[in-house]
């Protein structure tokens, strides 16, 4: 008996941590944002661009692998998601897209496209870039794409797994930022800037900025740890 658990718990060691590893990483990647304010001295504008960016790489990389999604989406009206796709095949190396996917893709694509314009546009208007980005910002940038290359890696390209997904589940992995940015805005950036304000404190203080990147890094580790395909992501 006592063997027994002991070779239950060898196996689901390794699936804990297989689990575990992009809450992980992605603690790592929120702890360098704070690393990078208090050593860097990266400034507010510097901060929103690393995320606005890491949210546009996830929405191009999940958009494009949709396309090559052969499977329906469940619960769409429309008699192309009733029958085979039809596949078009412009590259011999890449795996064929699909006429429906594009119309799909295209739609969702300008959802995100909207949302990311309305938060960027106060955030760029508001901040001048005018002697352009720090190094250390390019490298924050360069760890953000290899690690949503390794999620779509992982999730869709490994044995080819994207031939029994769908359209749809991409667009879980390409959203769940949008509700991630939802998340931080209602239960971080304004609760705590009524508290700072409220109390007359000064916006401007990086120790102040603690604030808000502590939690706000506490939740995107966790929104990044959930598979948007079990964890209620679900896009129609």
């Amino acid at each position: 008996m006592e063997k027994s658990s002991q070779t239950e718990g060898s196996k689901t060691i390794p699936g804990m941590l297989r689990e575990s590893r992009d809450f992980v990483v992605g603690c790592i990647l929120n702890s360098a944002l704070i690393f990078g304010v208090i050593v860097f001295e990266w400034s507010l504008v510097e901060i929103a661009v690393i995320y606005l960016i890491e949210i546009a790489v996830i929405n191009l990389l999940f958009f494009s692998v949709a396309l090559f999604t052969p499977q329906p989406v469940d619960d769409l009206d429309g008699d192309s998601w009733d029958e085979e796709p039809t596949p078009i095949q412009p590259i011999g190396l890449l795996p064929p897209v699909y006429w429906r996917n594009i119309n799909y893709v295209l739609r969702k694509a300008v959802i995100a496209a909207f949302l990311l314009t309305i938060v960027m546009r106060p955030v760029l208007s508001g901040y001048g870039l005018d002697s352009g980005l720090p190094l250390s910002v390019w490298l924050a940038i360069a760890s953000t794409v290899f690690f949503q290359s390794s999620r779509v890696w992982r999730y869709f390209i490994v044995n080819r797994s994207y031939q029994d997904k769908s359209p749809a589940d991409a667009m879980a992995f390409a959203f769940a930022p949008i509700f991630e940015l939802f998340l931080l805005l209602v239960f971080v950036v304004a609760p705590v800037s009524f508290v700072i304000i409220g109390t007359g404190t000064d916006l401007d203080s990086r120790t102040v900025w603690l604030f808000y990147l502590i939690p706000m890094g506490a939740i995107r580790a966790w929104i990044g740890s959930l598979d948007p395909q079990t964890d209620d992501f679900s896009v129609k």
